[in-house]
């Protein structure tokens, strides 16, 4: 964020530099009050590319391996008005391929990392236990245990769309490895 003002402020004194050289090349004197206002309008206009763009930028710049599954709502409010025209994705949530892996005791069962991702937050990265064939999913934590046939014992699965991008994306990885469970070990 201290970026972003470092860079609107930058780009608030080249602009009014240009304008200035402008009225000078012509020979005309600059008129009160255009300096202040080409700096605001910069300002304004950098912050908005750079908020609205945030999503779009993020993307570009995934590896391949990272598949986005879900974005949250658009977000516009009235403090910014441009977001109430152009709406700007805050946050998204993304699954890392590569690293889906298949329980060999029930192979509809992947275990895959699921990375959240949210403006001025911290990523998170958490390992989820998806059901293919129920169209279920879990997180994975340490407190979760396999059974004697190497399946996780799992109370607390949440159902998720049959026909949603997470259970789509990580049903249909190609897996590079085999994990006996869910990749921890029973206790």
């Amino acid at each position: 964020m201290l970026l972003t003002f470092i860079g609107a402020i930058v780009l608030a004194i080249g602009c009014v530099g240009m304008v200035s050289l402008a009225f000078r090349a012509t020979g005309r004197k600059t008129p009160k009050g255009v300096l202040p206002l080409t700096a605001g309008v910069a300002m304004i206009a950098f912050i908005a590319y750079i908020e609205n763009s945030w999503y779009s930028r993020i993307v570009a710049d995934l590896p391949e391996s990272h598949v986005v599954v879900a974005t949250g709502e658009p977000f516009s409010n009235f403090i910014q008005p441009w977001t109430l025209i152009f709406p700007r994705i805050n946050r998204f949530m993304l699954v890392d391929t590569a690293t889906v892996r298949v329980n060999q005791a029930d192979p509809s069962l992947r275990l895959a990392e699921v990375i959240l991702v949210q403006r001025y937050a911290r990523t998170i990265v958490t390992r989820q236990v998806i059901d293919c064939e129920n169209a279920r999913r879990a997180d994975l934590t340490d407190d979760i245990v396999l059974d004697d046939a190497g399946l996780p014992k799992i109370d607390n699965w949440q159902d998720i769309p049959a026909d949603g991008e997470l259970l789509g994306t990580v049903c249909n990885a190609p897996v590079t490895s085999v994990e006996t469970g869910a990749g921890t070990n029973p206790s």
